[in-house]
């Protein structure tokens, strides 16, 4: 009874969390294939296609219908397969299984999708295959489960590289020649820029622009015509148009730059700004000089040190002999920071584990002679009042005792005090 009520929760808590997890969004696959055995022109095209055209933009609702259909048959797959081996099996109850199999499609299909690259291994048939006849693209790229082809072919033009690039895509089931360069006096890693270009042209379609703001730091915000832009990768991909670019942080001198963007076309921003100069950060010790060290580097011993606040962030240490090493971070520009210093010995885990041992002593010690003057008041109600012998018993053990319980607080202010002191 307890293992079918705990199943049913199980079954009741993953269908309640199922709609928290939704299907990864699936991107463009996009494979490289070239007509000669040259692998290392796959390595270039594809890192020209992940530095600047890892996005594609969805060009109509058609196109996201065919995408669309094209993921739920991919997904659909398995199940068919699971059926088909379910007959093949004659058990009913692995057909039933089977068929229960429920798919977990996307709601839609985003504007944007991210781009994935594949490198296909050279192979002489293939190569023959696609390079003389058009029709078997469309199969091949299904077959390798791929949403678009480059095609990579290189031929000798006198003694120079020419170096052409055809783009296959199966939506329209149409070849296009996209790149065509021939090599003077350089490498095809000196052109990856221009391929990337011709790639940006085909994966975000005749309206868009790329923006990469080299040498970029999290410190540095951007706005885009009075719009705040967050970045991913350094960069940004939008309509072509004008644009007034600001840049700006809180330890720097903002900047702005007007700037056209075309179709097709990437632009770099340069987004490395001046230091804004916000005066010193005086630094003072509350123990006279110390030393004072800057980024790991010694600066001078001295009771004040001022910093230029152009030199933030960083990291200042501040040492004394006979006291423990301050470390301090420093974020923002602040215009005085005070420096206090505590001796070693309060930094010792020995030194509180022995006030520790002193004050459970000394507590021991009391509770043993309040054991005695009580004992002693006792004693002293089972002799004559007029016997001499419990008068100095009682008054010895309440001495004993005011002395010990003053000893413990003692002990115990200063193991409470140690112990205050951050000491572990």
């Amino acid at each position: 009874m307890r293992i079918r009520v705990f199943l049913l929760a199980l079954v009741g808590v993953l269908m309640i969390c199922l709609p928290l997890f939704a299907v990864e969004e699936k991107p463009f696959s996009l494979g490289i294939f070239s007509f000669q055995d040259d692998s290392s022109l796959l390595q270039v095209v594809e890192d020209a296609g992940t530095a600047y055209a890892n996005q594609f933009i969805v060009p109509s609702e058609a196109y996201k219908n065919y995408l669309s259909e094209r993921q739920r048959k991919e997904m659909e797959l398995p199940k068919l397969q699971g059926i088909s081996s379910a007959y093949a099996s004659k058990s009913e109850n692995a057909l039933e299984k089977a068929r229960e199999v429920q798919l977990q499609m996307t709601d839609s299909i985003a504007d944007r999708l991210p781009v994935s690259y594949k490198q296909i291994p050279y192979t002489k048939g293939y190569a023959k295959l696609l390079s003389s006849y058009p029709d078997a693209r469309s199969w091949y790229a299904s077959r390798e489960k791929l949403d678009a082809l480059v095609l990579i072919n290189t031929t000798k033009l006198s003694s120079n590289d020419r170096i052409r690039l055809y783009w296959y895509e199966i939506f329209s089931d149409t070849t296009t020649l996209i790149f065509d360069r021939v090599l003077v006096n350089k490498t095809p890693l000196e052109i990856q820029e221009e391929i990337g270009r011709a790639l940006l042209a085909r994966t975000a379609g005749p309206k868009y622009g790329l923006l990469i703001f080299d040498n970029y730091t999290s410190s540095i915000g951007i706005d885009i015509n009075s719009e705040p832009l967050v970045l991913k990768d350094g960069q940004e991909l939008l309509l072509f148009g004008d644009y007034t670019i600001s840049l700006g942080g809180e330890l720097y001198v903002p900047a702005q730059i007007e700037i056209s963007l075309l179709p097709n076309t990437i632009i770099h921003v340069p987004s490395t700004l001046k230091r804004a100069e916000l005066g010193d950060i005086r630094l003072s010790s509350t123990l006279g000089k110390v030393q004072w060290f800057v980024d790991g580097a010694f600066r001078d011993t001295s009771v004040d040190l001022s910093i230029s606040s152009s030199m933030v962030p960083l990291v200042i240490v501040a040492q004394k002999e006979g006291f423990a090493s301050k470390t301090l971070q420093v974020h923002k520009p602040v215009q005085e920071i005070s420096v206090s210093l505590h001796p070693e010995w309060m930094t010792s885990s020995a030194l509180l584990q022995e006030e520790q041992r002193d004050f459970y002593k000394s507590l021991r010690n009391t509770m043993l002679v309040f054991g005695l003057y009580v004992a002693s008041i006792t004693l002293s109600q089972t002799f004559e009042e007029a016997n001499p012998l419990w008068q100095p018993l009682q008054v010895a053990t309440s001495g004993f005792a005011l002395v010990s319980t003053l000893h413990t607080i003692m002990n115990l202010a200063s193991y409470a005090a140690l112990a205050s002191s951050g000491v572990r």
